[in-house]
């Protein structure tokens, strides 16, 4: 039982920080037809491009968060 405690409050942090997963486009090889997806749809199907998107019509790009290492949770400022 202690053992499954110090696992799980080991893991706990890794969870906590968990984010939503990034939509990419993806082109199907047989007509062109392109959808937006987190995942790949199959075999037919290969990624148009390698930009990820916040939302499910691939219409928001992810914006990327440079972080200092040396300041946790340091978030800079737009515009500066």
């Amino acid at each position: 039982m202690r053992i499954f405690l110090l696992a799980f409050s080991l893991f706990l942090p890794i969870a906590a920080s968990a984010a939503p997963a990034p939509y990419y486009q993806w082109q199907s090889k047989l007509d062109g037809t392109i959808i937006c997806r987190q995942t790949s749809p199959g075999e037919g199907w290969e990624q148009l491009d390698g930009r990820p998107f916040r939302d499910l019509n691939c219409t928001m790009p992810a914006a990327r968060i440079d972080r200092p290492s040396s300041v946790p949770g340091f978030r800079p400022q737009p515009g500066r």
